[in-house]
């Protein structure tokens, strides 16, 4: 976990104030939460030197049935708060697909997440956020490090179809990025995850952000 709970009540009381009109929100899951100050958010926020506000929480799930839980950050939709972000940088959907991956649950869970039809949970969070005029770049899950099969193993062939998903719903959507972090994550290399095998280290954090802020530079180039 993340942060002490309380002190994740406390703060999300606080992500309704962008600091300026480039500020930059960061939600989702442990993968954007990893590393503290050395993680995704914050290499975003350097390269980019614009403000960043961290409210991603480890365990998150992008709809948390627990209504408790979900009020203490680990509800990614609930996590997203207000308006006047320039960016919402986000990761989600593991944490609700973990226990059905492998099993016949697995697409229905995953459907509901993002469906072929590109509705679901995570598109819909997504146009509730471009509701209120921020650009959106959703970071994609990549493989695990090829050292040892994780708990996260069995969800890949997911994985895999969620983000060749969230590639064709940000392609009508001039305002949303899709970044496939496996493009920069190479599971040979071990450096560049936590000892979990799952997680990305400083070094991993620190690559996909910077790329990221790279990719969020291009994208506001283009339009």
């Amino acid at each position: 976990m993340r942060l002490p709970l309380i002190l994740t009540l406390v703060l999300s009381a606080c992500v309704s104030s962008p600091s300026s009109d480039r500020a930059i929100l960061a939600i989702g899951d442990s993968i954007m939460a990893w590393n503290g100050g050395q993680g995704i958010p914050e290499a975003v926020g350097q390269t980019l030197d614009r403000p960043v506000t961290d409210a991603s929480q480890s365990l998150a799930q992008v709809t948390n049935p627990n209504g408790a839980a979900g009020a203490l950050g680990f509800d990614i939709t609930r996590q997203f708060a207000g308006s006047g972000w320039d960016w919402v940088i986000l990761t989600g959907g593991g944490n609700d697909i973990r226990s059905d991956c492998a099993t016949p649950q697995a697409g229905a869970t995953r459907d509901g997440l993002i469906g072929p039809d590109l509705t679901g949970d995570i598109p819909s969070l997504i146009a509730g956020i471009r509701a209120t005029g921020a650009k959106v770049a959703f970071v994609g899950y990549y493989d695990g490090a090829e050292a040892a099969p994780t708990g996260f193993t069995p969800c890949q062939p997911e994985f895999d179809i969620m983000n060749r998903r969230l590639g064709a719903l940000a392609a009508r959507d001039a305002g949303v990025l899709f970044f496939d972090a496996g493009e920069v994550i190479d599971p040979g290399d071990t450096g560049l995850y936590a000892g979990d095998l799952v997680h990305p280290s400083p070094r991993g954090s620190a690559v996909i952000g910077v790329e990221l802020a790279r990719r969020m530079l291009a994208f506001e180039a283009g339009r």
